[in-house]
Parts: C-alpha cells; structure tokens; sequence
C-alpha cells in the first residue's frame, strides 16, 4: 500500500522562519541541486547574504518528529535576496547588499526536488512578499518594490503569485535566457 500525502495538509504543516547561519550549508546543497553550477551562489555567497541581510533569507522548515533525530525542522526551501538602491535587478546588484535600497532583488528560490510541485515555492513567496510589504516596520527601511530573474519556464509560477513580466532581461548569468519580473507595493 503507497501512502499519498495531501499536499494541503503538507503546506500548512511547514514552518516558516528567517533562515539562521547554522542552515547555510543545507541551503547551499538546496542551491546546488536547484541550479546548474555557472548560475548557482557558492557557499560564500550565501553566508555573505545572510550576514548582511538575514530578513531577506526565508526558509520553508518540515517539522521533525522523530525520536532519533535531534533537529525539530529541516531547510527543505529558501528564497534569498539583498536589496539596492536601483529600480532593478541588475548584475551588479546580485553580489551587492545595499541596506537602504528599497528594490529587493531576489537571487533563489530553492526547494528540496522531493517537494516541489506541492506549492512550497508558492507558499514561501507568499509569506516573504507579506513579510516585505510590511517592512519599515522594525528597521526603517520601506520597501517600494521586488524584482527577480527567471527562465521562461518558471515565469508562470512568479506570476502566480503577483509578479508581472516585463520583458527579456539584460542580465547574462549562464548559458540559458533570463526574464525579468517586478512586483510594485
């Protein structure tokens, strides 16, 4: 007998917290798996955007209640991003965290293969852009926009969620065509 798992159910059982230094290196594996590796952020990259920008880094944790793990949760979805002082998400503004811009640029959107297609991308999205919305809040700086690259195939997903496509992107990061996509607040 295979055991289905409603994917509802699975969603809202996942917790949805601010990324800590010590899930960087799952979330590199998560980035490594998700990417190919000429577009993937190296482990330092990541470590350099969760220092400096640590409520730009959201992850999607699976509650743990085994009796032989000691975790709680386990990282199985991340979205990433710094902020810039431009209007867009430009070459420059990927290996930059500028704490007064107010473009957030999201750099990944990584979730464990084993769970894609169960709407933890979505999820995840759905939270960071409330969570951004709601910026000013505690740390001064307002939020006026989003921005992000996509492939082509992914841009449906974004739109799900509220972005809006804007054309072919300038930005060369790899062999494959990237899209730009802003969401305004």
């Amino acid at each position: 007998m295979t055991t289905t798992i409603d994917k509802t159910d699975f969603v809202n059982s996942l917790i949805i917290k601010y990324v800590d230094a010590s899930d960087i290196e799952r979330a590199f594996q998560l980035e490594s798996e998700g990417y190919p590796q000429e577009e993937a952020a190296t482990l330092e990259t990541l470590k350099y955007r969760q220092k400096l920008a640590p409520k730009l880094f959201l992850g999607a944790y699976l509650p743990i209640s085994s009796p032989s793990s000691s975790l709680s949760s386990q990282l199985i979805g991340f979205v990433v991003s710094t902020s810039t002082l431009s209007e867009s998400l430009t070459h420059e503004s990927m290996s930059l965290h500028e704490k007064e811009g107010k473009t957030v640029c999201i750099h990944s959107v990584c979730v464990d293969k084993q769970y894609r297609r169960y709407g933890v991308a979505t999820k995840l999205l759905s939270e960071y852009i409330s969570l951004l919305k709601k910026s000013g809040d505690d740390d001064g700086v307002k939020y006026e926009r989003c921005a992000l690259l996509a492939h082509e195939n992914l841009i449906p997903l974004y739109q799900n969620v509220g972005f809006k496509l804007i054309g072919e992107s300038e930005v060369v990061h790899g062999p494959e065509k990237w899209f730009d996509l802003v969401m305004k607040f």
